[in-house]
């Protein structure tokens, strides 16, 4: 079920937000000068904006106010915990994902893995580690590696789906093609599908279903395919994929894409009512309602818009529900304030610190 979401992508890894956009259809690419030091002014990050999903690489440093995180600050719905399992998770990536977590469905995707030094299963193990408290860690595909003749190395050539049961390998057309298991690869990965049931048993509110999985498993693949999406949803549930190049993405956009998202704003406001939040640089994230110009609250500061710009550069006349645009205002909005209707009350509880 296709959605209108954004994915932030919490590496500064552009070419994996494009690839990620460019396997949704209707995609665009723009490029936006980032907020960030003058040290760094020459630099641009590039967005992958699509109908169904946006791929947004989430530099730590780029984006102000750390108190909403960078996927917030543009919008994001999803955010995709990029790995290098070569590398390994570094403090800020581990304290960032479990700010994340907290208020937006969180994925995981493991790169790197043509390293010599990385292996998929221990990378998962840290992950389940870092992650695991009061969230269920657990893969959805699988690399499949295949050794090389010249020398004593293997590459990914293809990912083995754990929902489907069913490795695909890609073709020189560019589609997949699929092949069954055999009793060998059942062998390989039965701790990883009994880690599924378990994850969708443990997370699970329907009695009913628990019996049922618990005594003759699931009905169906999309029954389990489908309970995995709303215990991700419920952000109950990390799910993740194994990447190689264009190796696995298809796998984690289609997942991605069937999330049912529930809409998070920064604070409770009434349907139709205008809600944005200031991004630095007389940038303004629309949430809900229209940007005209006129009088607006900044938190607890009565402001005045003047005039409203698109993100290339042309007048608006409006701002509308997802647009980031760009403003001049009667006095500087400080970063992070919440726009909203004049006259609104101050008073009301920002969940993102609940």
């Amino acid at each position: 079920m296709p959605i209108n979401a954004s994915i932030a992508v919490l590496a500064a890894d552009s070419a994996l937000a494009q690839s990620v956009a460019n396997r949704i259809s209707g995609h665009q690419l723009f490029s936006l000068p980032p907020i960030i030091s003058d040290n760094q002014a020459d630099q641009k990050t590039t967005f992958g904006e699509c109908i169904n999903l946006s791929a947004v690489p989430a530099m730590p440093n780029n984006f102000d106010p750390p108190q909403l995180g960078s996927f917030l600050g543009w919008g994001a719905d999803i955010a995709l915990l990029v790995v290098d399992s070569s590398v390994g998770l570094d403090g800020e990536s581990i304290q960032r994902s479990q700010e994340v977590a907290q208020h937006h469905p969180l994925m995981v995707a493991v790169t790197g893995l043509n390293s010599p030094r990385a292996n998929f299963d221990e990378t998962l193990a840290v992950i389940s580690r870092v992650m695991g408290q009061g969230h269920q860690v657990v893969a959805i595909t699988l690399p499949v590696l295949q050794e090389l003749d010249s020398i004593d190395e293997s590459v990914v050539s293809g990912i083995l789906d754990l929902v489907d049961l069913e490795i695909r390998v890609p073709s020189p057309n560019r589609e997949a093609t699929k092949h069954e298991l055999e009793q060998a690869h059942y062998d390989l990965i039965e701790g990883h599908v009994e880690a599924l049931a378990n994850a969708v048993v443990v997370t699970s509110t329907d009695e009913e279903l628990i019996h049922t999985v618990l005594q003759d498993g699931f009905e169906s693949v999309e029954q389990l395919r489908q309970e995995l999406l709303r215990a991700t949803a419920r952000r109950e549930l990390i799910p993740v994929f194994a990447l190689a190049d264009a190796i696995g993405v298809t796998e984690l956009a289609d997942f991605a894409c069937e999330l049912d998202i529930e809409t998070w704003t920064p604070i409770p406001a009434l349907v139709g009512d205008l809600l944005g939040t200031s991004i630095g640089n007389n940038l303004i994230r629309i949430w809900q309602g229209e940007l005209r110009t006129g009088r607006y609250c900044a938190d607890k500061t009565d402001i005045d818009i003047t005039r409203i710009y698109s993100i290339n550069g042309p007048n608006k006349t409006t701002g509308r529900v997802g647009e980031i645009v760009k403003i001049d205002a009667n006095q500087e909005i400080a970063t992070g304030s919440t726009i909203s209707v004049a006259g609104s009350n101050p008073l009301v509880v920002n969940h993102v610190f609940e």
